[in-house]
């Protein structure tokens, strides 16, 4: 059997639920580029042996247990929101989906290792290592093995996944004709007053996290002490109309997060182009991005 050389660091099964369905294609905007192109799902978001355990591997051990042990939950977390997908679709406005707290644990402990598991959080992570031991320059082994080492900690997983699995979920269905966006680093963390995205810090309370299931479907992850008020919610689908201001709301956040591939089922990355030279200033900060904020 073939090695799994290829290290998707966004589940395959992530991109396809983003394809222009006259094409089965994604389209991307570049934002190191500003290029936009199309390409089949799975070309991006992807790299050789990026989780190749390098030292197993010089013990005689088989360096691609963890590129295998993340195939596995991917596989299962496509299934258990393939299912979501189909209830949440046809399901009437505040109406209850079943998700067995056993689901509701899988899929917290997949959201909180896919925001671990980007070059992104890679290249943060190096990058604050080098601040702090600037005699020591990481090879890349180093950075690998680094990174690695964050994955299989179980106390840093198990953090973000309980926060996340104690939150309030409230799924959210968009019958505009603006599609929301995925990225390259997909699991989206939003401040309490809607002002700002965030990439550190975000298990702080009233932080909620912002992950598209597809482009009709996000979730909504709240911290159960700041957003009580939505305990009634858990589950449901909002009963909130989402317009494209919503949306495009949403959006933001996947390219506040992106390392550098956003993606989308239509190729108009306009809202991108205007909102990513943004980031680091208060540009919106009291604009339309504070809207959800009055329109929940």
């Amino acid at each position: 059997m073939n090695a799994p050389r290829r290290h998707h660091y966004v589940p395959q099964f992530h991109q396809r639920r983003f394809v222009d369905g006259a094409s089965d294609r994604i389209w991307i905007w570049d934002r190191t580029s500003d290029r936009v192109f199309s390409t089949t799902p799975g070309s991006i978001a992807v790299e050789s042996d990026f989780y190749r355990l390098h030292e197993y591997e010089a013990l005689g051990h088989d360096p691609y247990v963890l590129e295998k042990q993340l195939a596995e939950m991917e596989a299962q977390i496509s299934l258990i929101t393939g299912q979501w997908l189909d209830w949440l679709r046809a399901a009437e406005i505040r109406q209850s989906i079943p998700i067995p707290e056993e689901n509701r644990y899988y899929f917290s402990r997949f959201m909180a290792v896919q925001f671990l598991r980007t070059a992104d959080t890679r290249e943060i992570l190096c990058a604050f290592h080098e601040q702090h031991y600037p005699e020591k320059k990481l090879s890349q082994v180093d950075q690998t093995n680094l990174h690695i080492e964050l994955l299989w900690d179980p106390e840093t997983v198990e953090r973000i996944a309980n926060f996340l699995k104690e939150s309030i979920w409230i799924f959210a269905r968009n019958q505009s004709m603006t599609p929301y966006w995925t990225s390259d680093n997909p699991v989206a963390f939003r401040t309490a007053d809607n002002s700002m995205w965030v990439k550190a810090g975000f298990l702080t309370d009233g932080t909620y996290a912002v992950y598209p299931l597809a482009p009709d479907i996000v979730l909504y992850c709240h911290s159960g002490s700041t957003w009580n008020k939505l305990r009634q919610f858990d589950n449901t689908l909002s009963p909130v109309t989402i317009t494209r201001e919503l949306v495009e709301s949403e959006n933001t956040g996947q390219v506040f997060m992106a390392k550098r591939f956003v993606i989308s089922p239509t190729d108009d990355f306009s809202l991108a182009r205007r909102f990513a030279p943004t980031i680091g200033t208060d540009t919106y900060k009291s604009g339309w991005l504070a809207k959800k904020s009055k329109e929940r």
